[in-house]
This record gives C-alpha cells, sequence and structure tokens, in this order.
C-alpha cells in the first residue's frame, strides 16, 4: 500500500484598509508594512478567508457584489483563467448585505515559492466604485491563508 506522507502549513494574513497607502479612488490598496511572508512548500495555494466592511452609512457598501484581485504576488498561471482577460487573478467576489456576506466560491490560487513583503488588492464593488461612496469612506479587513503543502 502506498501512503503520501505530506505536511500542511497554514499561515493567515490580516489586512485593514487603515494600514495601508490608497489611491484616490480607493480601488488599489498597496500593504507595504508586512513581515516577510515565507512561502515554501511544495504546492502553495492562497484564499480569501473573510471580507469585513463598515462605514458612516451601510447602504456604502451593502447589496454590492465586489470583487477583489491579488498583485504583486508570483502565482502559477498554468492553473488560472479569467474570462475579462485581465492578468491580475481574482481572489474572490463577495456578496455584502444588510444580515450576512456571501463569498462566491472559495477561490484556491496557487501561487509559487517567494518571500511576500508586500500585497496589493485591487477592489471595486459592482456600481464600480472602490472604498468610497457618497464622499465617505469604506474600511474595509480582509483575512488570507495561505496553504502551503509539503511532499
Amino acid at each position: 500500500m502506498y501512503e503520501l506522507n505530506s505536511r500542511v502549513n497554514y499561515k493567515t494574513i490580516y489586512l485593514d484598509s487603515e494600514n495601508c497607502v490608497i489611491n484616490a479612488e480607493r480601488n488599489t490598496l498597496t500593504f507595504n508594512n508586512l513581515p516577510v511572508i515565507k512561502v515554501e512548500g511544495d504546492i502553495n495555494f492562497i484564499r480569501l478567508d473573510s471580507v469585513c466592511m463598515t462605514s458612516a452609512s451601510a447602504s456604502n457598501y451593502t447589496d454590492h457584489i465586489w470583487s477583489i484581485k491579488l498583485g504583486n504576488i508570483k502565482y502559477n498561471n498554468k492553473f488560472y483563467y479569467n474570462s475579462d482577460k485581465n492578468a491580475i487573478p481574482t481572489l474572490g467576489n463577495v456578496m455584502i448585505d444588510t444580515k450576512m456576506m456571501v463569498n462566491n466560491g472559495l477561490n484556491n490560487l496557487v501561487i509559487d515559492k517567494q518571500n511576500i513583503n508586500q500585497i496589493i488588492l485591487y477592489v471595486n464593488s459592482s456600481d464600480n466604485h472602490g472604498l468610497q461612496k457618497n464622499s465617505q469612506n469604506i474600511k474595509m479587513n480582509i483575512s488570507l491563508i495561505i496553504e502551503e503543502h509539503f511532499v
């Protein structure tokens, strides 16, 4: 009998929109002050775990579909396809309403071995605005999980 002897490590990354460099449209968030995150597994995945948003008015972020894309991470493009013909991989699409948040699937992105010290997120709503609506800022917290498989 053949047994695959593998080990799995998990790393969780919490990102807060208050702790990043953000552009004027508030749709490109650059997280520069991260410690070095070493991704060393033989097979590695990154996925969106949770998204939380808050604003002066809940109507600024509810009843929208939010697209969250990941930048500045080396990923394996042999395992990723996107119909928007954009080379920036989508981590997830989330729908937030007044009662709950729905993450449309647990998208796993295969990433290469690397040292991560900067993450860029591209965030847009279905009505094409970033983390600002009606001249009010929207605060966002995201949790990402890196899964490293050692064979």
